[in-house]
């Protein structure tokens, strides 16, 4: 469901970035994603300051137009980390602290010239009762920050916010 959904951002022209606390799943999602789209980069703790230097001039390094993918770590994109093409939000975690979720989305809300509306991708698995509960503190959390929720399939909600300019 999130590669699905994160390809077909990717088609419509979006900056996205895909969000976990765990290391091994950023690298599965690069994995997988790295035969279908350009520019994958990874973002995560555990590695040397080498490597994340590198990381982060690669993506830099990404012209305008081309597509990219950002997957990252909660906690390696919380503060301080800016990129202000970021316009689509993949969480693939579970979160239920509103300040947690503004400081997550408050990434996709920096000034870029071609950037019209954010999205965020929230997945919910209804059936784990902890999972539901967070989801719909995060539903008020996001409600908090001025976004609308819009509801697709039962697993899946995207919260978007519009105008951001």
């Amino acid at each position: 469901m999130i590669f699905d959904d994160v390809l077909q951002a990717l088609e419509h022209k979006r900056s996205p970035v895909i969000l976990t606390e765990r290391r091994d799943h950023a690298l599965l999602l690069a994995e997988r994603l790295s035969r279908f789209a350009r520019n994958v980069i990874v973002l995560t703790g555990g590695v040397g300051a080498k490597q994340r230097r590198g990381a982060t001039q690669r993506l830099g390094d990404i012209p305008a137009t081309d597509e990219r993918v950002l997957i990252a770590t909660g906690r390696y994109i919380g503060e301080g980390f800016d990129d202000a093409r970021l316009d689509t939000l993949f969480l693939a975690m579970p979160i239920s602290w509103k300040g947690t979720l503004a400081q997550y989305v408050g990434r996709l809300h920096r000034s870029y010239d071609a950037k019209r509306e954010v999205i965020v991708y929230d997945y919910v698995d209804e059936a784990v009762p902890v999972l539901k509960r967070m989801s719909e503190k995060r539903g008020r959390g996001y409600k908090s920050v001025g976004y609308s929720i819009d509801c697709g399939p039962a697993s899946s909600c995207h919260p978007t916010m519009l105008p951001i300019l």
